[in-house]
């Protein structure tokens, strides 16, 4: 028993000569060498690469901002890298629906307001509620209502990045050489009408120039327009599309048929309007008035050979009829990186983030909204005030449709019959109704 003690008092005394003879450095690396001790305990494997894929609907332009964005993202999580395609948004509803179906989803997406329910009734978007009780993301400063069509059920499934009234791009050269009052002056008199914009454009059209007065289809054409560029004319006349409960076609009465009436006329009468296929754009000074939102203000900066500015859409027999577009990001659901997902999404919707892309996008962070830095996005504060943030309460944003996809392929069909002039306005209408109410009673 002595015997054992001596030999373990011996060998205790030799290991402290020895490690008080080693070196400092020696003794690191004796201890990072060691399984059992400490360092080694805290020592974090490489995180493993994370490929995401997002999808928008935008421009080479937009798509460059969410890549210096996303280069900063990499530089707290570099194992991380995304991917960004453009689909075209004629097309960007049909085509994630094939992707979702084929298990191909993106990891993050853009989402339209009319698709929203779609993909929510099928159970195909991610719950994201864990954010609202992220304090550094701060929900409290979202605007309430951006929120509504991504909540289900009480639980969260998106975050509005955009929220955008539509508003006129005026050509401020073309209303001077005419001596016309503009939209701006006209809207603060309180005689800003469709009227008022019909007698301009025709003051302001030119056929031998290939200068039109006023263009109300949105760039992209025809296959984005009846709902997105003929929503707020509808509304502006006292219709609708649809009824407020989406059961059936609202818009075959006298007041709809006259909103489309003067859409027609502008073509084909007054001929005011660039008809099908014309391909003429605000920036080639040869359009008068232009009815876009705020993400076309990118490519309206780049103008140089012209004055312009931006006012409120006119009004009519109906009030204003503003319509509010709306986007958001959602993260699909079943995708292997479903966690990392949710936090770019957090990460490019934080208040640093949304503030760079205000100049593209109505922000639906109040502190954005309501900064200094937003308002100088535009041709002045005071046409942003005017044109941008007074209206947003009294804008609506346009309904969604689970078959939303069926409804359009009608809707397109014979609105494509105006275009070609293939009946008239209450023959169309009258169609129309017929066939979209029965998708509608599906």
């Amino acid at each position: 028993m002595k015997r054992a003690l001596l030999l373990t008092t011996t060998v205790m005394l030799v290991s402290s000569f020895i490690a008080g003879c080693s070196s400092t450095k020696d003794t690191a690396a004796t201890v990072s060498k060691s399984p059992s001790s400490s360092t080694a305990a805290t020592t974090k494997a490489p995180a493993k690469d994370v490929k995401l894929t997002m999808s928008i609907w935008g421009t080479e332009e937009q798509k460059k901002m969410y890549e210096d964005m996303i280069a900063n993202y990499r530089k707290t999580k570099p194992n991380v890298s995304v991917e960004i395609m453009i689909i075209p948004s004629a097309d960007y509803l049909q085509k994630m629906s094939v992707m979702f179906a084929s298990k191909t989803a993106p990891d993050l997406i853009w989402m339209l307001e009319r698709g929203i329910p779609q993909f929510l009734e099928a159970g195909q978007m991610e719950d994201i509620s864990a954010i609202k009780s992220d304090a550094a993301f701060d929900m409290s400063d979202i605007i309430p209502s951006s929120l509504e069509l991504v909540t289900k059920n009480d639980k969260l499934y998106g975050v509005a990045f955009s929220t955008p009234p539509n508003m006129i791009y005026y050509n401020k050269n073309l209303f001077k050489a005419k001596n016309l009052k503009t939209p701006t002056e006209l809207y603060k008199e309180g005689n800003w009408t469709y009227d008022e914009m019909n007698k301009a454009a025709i003051a302001i059209t030119q056929p031998d120039k290939g200068i039109y007065g006023m263009n109300l289809i949105r760039p992209g054409g025809w296959g984005r327009s009846w709902l997105e560029s003929l929503q707020t004319l509808v509304w502006a006349y006292g219709s609708d599309f649809f009824t407020r409960d989406g059961k059936k076609v609202a818009l075959n009465t006298p007041q709809g048929q006259q909103a489309l009436q003067f859409f027609s006329d502008s073509m084909f009468k007054t001929k005011v309007h660039p008809k099908p296929g014309d391909q003429t754009g605000f920036e080639s000074g040869k359009i008068g008035m232009q009815q876009d939102l705020l993400s076309y203000m990118g490519k309206a900066k780049a103008v140089k050979d012209f004055e312009w500015d931006i006012a409120p859409m006119p009004k009519a027999a109906g009030g204003q009829g503003t319509t509010l577009g709306y986007a958001a990001y959602m993260v699909p659901k079943g995708n292997a990186n479903t966690a990392e997902a949710i936090e770019l999404l957090k990460f490019l919707s934080n208040k640093e983030n949304t503030t760079i892309a205000s100049q593209y996008f109505v922000p639906s962070r109040k502190t954005v909204l309501n900064s200094e830095g937003f308002l100088k996005q535009g041709p002045s504060p005071e046409s942003m005030k005017m044109a941008v943030i007074d209206q947003i309460a009294g804008g609506r944003v346009r309904q969604g449709f689970v078959n939303f996809q069926k409804i359009d392929d009608k809707m397109k069909l014979h609105f494509d019959a105006i275009y070609s002039q293939a009946g008239t306005i209450p023959e169309i209408f009258k169609k129309l109704e017929t066939d979209v109410n029965a998708i509608l009673a599906e």
